[in-house]
């Protein structure tokens, strides 16, 4: 099944694996990316971070390639390689000039059909892991987020870290890596994204040879759709010994994929993203209390979330709560302006546009929108979707996102306060 917008197409096979390329003659790269619908969402206790874990024992040898073998041979084409895993999937990509594309989607077939999760090499990468999950811990705002994550989808599986435990990790196997991606890593659950100087029928024909033709089957991913999480707010916190105290907020946000995540992303770019916004203008430029300060939406299936992340001296925090609610209430009151309005709609926009011009971008943008909705991303139709907001468009979500009732708050400081008690009696 072919389906196109503009240049962009998508094309399903099939086993059911999912190919989307965005063709690009004006540059000389080919980005590809070999999205995977699993994520920390998807697994259990006991299989907490396995989905992290494969992402990185995918690249410690084949049958065909040592772990060294892996890494020379894109090196050896000047290209690049990576991966990533989110809460609801994973991705392996490469970058490279446009001649080299089909070599690189030879290693990222070879990576996706034939990782061996050899035992030796799996209990080297648990300990890399294991320092990557310390490393994060030591990062006061990693922590405070995945704090603030954790208050904020309590009783949900997106409360569950992309790390894993330090139990969880010790007690997997390479048996239980190995029952998990042949479980998730399939067709159904598959999306191929290619972007750059790479036309469809050559996609195609790179994706049939090195992904369609070599499964067995047309198996389809056993993950369940994200159901709304309850949001009751809650507080979470951590002490450090550390000269600031990290603080954010999480107020009920869009899910991915609908019109009120377009007016929450314009609304961040007024509220809290730019140096202009409300928040760094009153908070870090009128009262001095901060260097940095943010307000932004995170979107996830059937979910979302209005995230504002400070940090200050303890001794400014009370002020900065005072500020913050000050903000959010002057918003509610009055709204934005429609110069604000317009000013967003440049901001987001070309922030889309500009996006476009990069081939790693594009090849993310429309792998995950596809692994995640199934279907095609349309950036003309978003262009237009945001165009069309009004302020009062804007009002509205402010006011569904702003509930005091069922903020979440996260605090890591020496003196640990409840920031989100502040909040709310501010």
């Amino acid at each position: 099944m072919w389906y196109n917008s503009g240049m962009n197409e998508m094309i399903t096979f099939d086993s059911g694996l999912k190919l989307v390329v965005a063709p690009n003659p004006a540059v000389r790269s080919v980005s590809a990316g070999v999205f995977v619908g699993a994520g920390s969402v998807y697994e259990t206790p006991e299989q907490s971070g396995i989905s992290h874990f494969i992402e990185h024992m995918m690249f410690k040898g084949t049958e065909s390639r040592s772990a060294f073998d892996i890494a020379n041979e894109i090196d050896s084409l000047g290209a690049q390689i990576n991966a990533y895993t989110a809460k609801s999937n994973t991705c392996y990509y490469t970058l490279s000039r446009d001649v080299h594309a089909a070599e690189c989607l030879d290693v990222l077939s070879d990576m996706y059909f034939n990782a061996l999760f050899d035992p030796s090499e799996l209990k080297k990468e648990r300990k890399v892991v294991l320092e990557e999950l310390n490393e994060s811990e030591d990062t006061p705002d990693d922590l405070c987020m995945e704090k603030l994550s954790s208050a904020f989808f309590k009783g949900h599986p997106l409360e569950k870290p992309i790390l894993g435990s330090r139990k969880s990790l010790n007690g997997l196997s390479a048996s239980d890596l190995h029952a998990y991606k042949n479980a998730f890593y399939v067709p159904g659950g598959t999306v191929i994204s290619l972007a750059g100087n790479i036309t469809a029928s050559e996609a195609v024909r790179l994706t049939e040879r090195y992904f369609e033709s070599k499964f067995s089957s047309s198996a389809q991913s056993p993950r369940k759709r994200l159901e709304k999480a309850p949001m009751k707010g809650a507080f979470s916190h951590a002490k450090k010994e550390i000269e600031q105290a990290h603080i954010a907020f999480a107020f009920p946000g869009a899910a991915y994929n609908t019109d009120d995540a377009l007016s929450s992303r314009l609304l961040a770019a007024v509220f809290g993203l730019e140096m202009s916004s409300r928040l760094f203008q009153s908070v870090r430029e009128r009262l001095g209390l901060c260097y940095s300060i943010m307000g932004y939406p995170t979107a996830y299936e059937n979910n979302g979330a209005f995230i504002i992340y400070t940090s200050m001296s303890p001794d400014s925090v009370e002020l900065a709560v005072s500020a913050i609610k000050r903000e959010i209430e002057l918003l509610l009151a009055d709204g934005i302006t429609e110069q604000e309005l317009k000013k967003g709609k440049e901001q987001l926009v070309t922030g889309m546009v500009l996006g476009q011009e990069s081939s790693s971008a594009v090849m993310r943008s429309l792998g995950r929108h596809a692994v995640t909705t199934g279907e095609l991303y349309d950036i003309d139709e978003q262009i237009a979707r945001v165009e069309s907001l009004t302020v009062g468009d804007i009002s509205d979500t402010a006011e569904k996102i702003f509930d005091f009732g069922r903020v979440s708050a996260s605090c890591v400081a020496q003196d640990v306060a409840d920031v989100r008690k502040m909040i709310r009696e501010a």
